[in-house]
């Protein structure tokens, strides 16, 4: 039998057999692989039907060396512990330089370190353009030899990055080889790289490459897993499943889950369309986070449930409470810390300063960067108020169960694993004083209405008590969104809008006062104890310059400048993302329009059969009437296209689960959504 056959193509031969080892691990001699390098020359036509190419820049170059049913797969890839070890000894004070061969690559590297979870804060780019790195320096550098003048630098190798679990697993399945990857490889090989927290994430909510991959994933994810069909009836569960429900190996396969966990009601679920749910129940008890995700890939359709210990879950958060708690509590910040000279700064300082002495609740709206939480400080120290707590809490940071218990604290056995002597909650810590509920939008709707409670009680109730704690507290929030907009989709209360929305304070975007970026910036180098200037030309660049990530952005700009050495900054020494928006004003309105057209799902049935539906639906709409199944059934008789009623109904849920229809109760009938519009007038 002729072996499948894999193409690596890599900048240099042996990152390319550092990959074909990699494979050979798992997949043995049962594949034969094909190295070619750009270090080589020996990049030609290439016959395989499967290529591994670890340049991104060079996929539209090889892309028409191949033929046209050709798979191209650019590599994620990770560390080994190892290399990361090297990386956590480095001093977090030094600024530490990046080097590799082009610097789309050392943006890369810089990349897969932040997202590793390596705080470093002065961390720079260099390659081999930039021929010198300042003397004394640290220099890290993914298994490539310096050919720029680093002297009496520290270079530390972190070795050849190699490619993560997800992408072994996708060559595995495209060869279809994935039987031979065995468990007790996948064990090695996990202990062996750095874990990275978006496996559980890729398993229960990216559905469009799940296929057979979680099979094998399961064995490094932390919770537990449990594969339920539409009728409730068990097809697979993790080990971690068994443990935390005392279970043995196959006990649970094929029975109905309702009868192991009954806690929860699966009739909420089961034969509905409903995409997602969450909820913390007892098991055993036992306090349980659980999580049921709907699914539809080719293996299975059905209910994918997490299931995980409450105590567990609430560890991996203790570092961000720690953080939280230890912050002080205290306001740093007044109105002259905000800069600016322009008139819609002064006139929002103006404003903010009035509300300060008033004590209703304030709303403050601006896009993310533009000084939300300085605001919200500054209007703590001008008020009377000011002698008392300012706490403050990022809403996104948490999940549902974990900010009710943050928020309102909880009593001791409130749960397991609950702290003894239980915890006292944010809005108790911030009583006679503020607090700022940052990222509003974010928050679930149950403890929306559970805030809403506080504003109209002025009461607690800390999570497993039966006792009100009365509290004096001035709440400030603060949101990038369309609240709004919210409010009209159903994800935000209307009623706790209107609460919060007393006193509302918008923040202009920084390209909205252009003639504050200057004197902001001068501040940041000031700060920064930094000299250098700006061109013209840059000065142009900077009025017109959109700014989307406003004053952190040019934060972070004034930073990237005063580690270049120049006297005078250039446009040319600008990062590569402002060269790239200079020719447009809306750089990521014109990213959007080119990925604008929605993709075709993975229909059950022909997608001429939808498309009918979904016409007929929308004559409907334009004629402001309703439709239903019959009226439908009764079209497509008409119209001499083969549906029963009941596969027109199977059609209305699956458009509805991907939002191109909303399918209403009762005689409601179902009307097509924004979505759906744009859908039908695609296809």
């Amino acid at each position: 039998m002729k072996k499948r056959e894999l193409a690596i193509i890599t900048l240099k031969k042996e990152a390319g057999e550092v990959y074909a080892n990699q494979i050979r691990y798992f997949l043995g001699d049962n594949i034969k692989i094909n190295l070619y390098s750009f270090e080589e020359g020996n990049i030609t036509f290439f016959d395989e039907k499967l290529i591994i190419l670890s340049v991104k820049l060079k996929y539209e170059e090889i892309s028409t060396m191949c033929a046209s049913d050709t798979q191209i797969v650019i590599p994620k890839l990770t560390f080994e512990k190892s290399s990361f070890k090297k990386i956590a000894k480095v001093d977090k004070c030094e600024t530490v330089f990046v080097y590799n061969l082009s610097k789309s690559m050392a943006l890369e590297t810089i990349t897969l370190i932040y997202r590793l979870g390596m705080e470093i804060p002065n961390i720079m780019p260099c390659y081999p353009e930039i021929k010198k790195i300042p003397p004394n320096s640290v220099v890290l550098t993914p298994g490539e030899e310096l050919v720029i003048q680093a002297d009496n630098c520290e270079i530390i190798d972190l070795g050849y990055r190699i490619m993560d679990l997800g992408c072994i697993t996708d060559i595995a399945i495209k060869l279809n080889l994935e039987h031979l990857i065995k468990e007790d490889l996948l064990k090695k090989f996990i202990d062996k790289i750095i874990p990275t927290s978006y496996i559980t994430q890729k398993l229960l909510v990216t559905q469009t490459k799940l296929e057979n991959q979680f099979d094998f994933l399961l064995s490094a994810i932390d919770e537990g897993i449990i594969c339920v069909s539409h009728d409730g009836m068990v097809q697979f569960y993790s080990h971690v499943a068994r443990e935390i429900l005392s279970l043995n190996d196959n006990e649970m396969i094929g029975k109905y889950i309702g009868d192991y966990i009954k806690s929860f009601d699966f009739n909420q679920i089961k034969n509905k369309e409903i995409t997602h749910l969450q909820k913390l129940i007892k098991v055993n008890n036992i306090d349980i986070n659980l999580d049921i995700r709907y699914t539809n890939i080719n293996v299975f359709s059905g209910f994918i449930i997490k299931i995980a210990k409450f105590y567990q879950t609430e560890k991996k958060q203790a570092k961000l409470r720690a953080q939280l708690l230890d912050s002080g509590n205290v306001s740093k910040y007044n109105f002259d810390d905000i800069l600016g000279i322009s008139e819609d700064i002064l006139n929002t300082k103006k404003i903010a300063y009035k509300m300060a002495q008033s004590n209703s609740s304030i709303l403050i709206i601006g896009e993310s960067g533009t000084g939300k939480e300085l605001f919200a400080q500054s209007i703590h120290s001008s008020s009377s108020r000011k002698q008392g707590p300012f706490v403050a809490v990022n809403c996104s940071t948490f999940q549902e169960g974990l900010l009710q218990s943050e928020l309102f604290g909880y009593d001791e056995g409130a749960f397991t694993g609950a702290k003894k002597g239980g915890k006292i909650g944010l809005f108790e810590l911030a009583n006679n004083g503020t607090i700022f509920l940052d990222e509003i939008g974010e928050m679930d709707l149950n403890s929306q209405a559970n805030i809403l409670r506080v504003i109209q009680e002025k009461q607690i109730r800390r999570v497993g008590s039966d006792r009100v704690i009365d509290v004096d507290i001035r709440i400030i929030a603060a949101t990038n969104r369309d609240l709004r907009k919210l409010v009209c989709d159903n994800k935000f209360r209307k009623d706790l809008f209107y609460r919060l929305n007393v006193l509302p304070l918008k923040i202009s975007p920084l390209r909205e006062r252009v003639e504050d970026v200057f004197l902001i910036f001068d501040s940041f180098k000031k700060n920064l104890d930094v000299h250098f200037n700006l061109s013209d030309e840059v000065i142009a660049v900077f009025k017109s310059y959109r700014w989307e990530g406003n004053i952190r952005e040019l934060r972070n700009l004034a930073e990237y400048c005063s580690y270049i050495d120049k006297k005078v900054i250039a446009v040319s020494d600008l990062p590569e993302y402002m060269l790239e928006s200079i020719e447009t004003k809306d750089y990521c309105s014109e990213i959007l329009k080119k990925n604008n057209k929605l993709p075709i799902p993975n229909f059950k049935r022909d997608l001429n059969d939808y498309m009918f539906v979904l016409r007929k639906i929308n004559e409907a709409y334009i004629l402001k009437q309703r439709i239903g199944r019959r009226k439908l059934y009764e079209y497509a008789v008409e119209e001499k296209i083969f549906l029963t009623e009941q596969q027109i109904r199977s059609i209305l849920l699956e458009l509805q689960k991907f939002e191109f229809v909303k399918v209403l109760s009762g005689r409601g009938g179902s009307i097509i959504t924004e979505k759906g519009r744009n859908f039908l007038k695609q296809n």
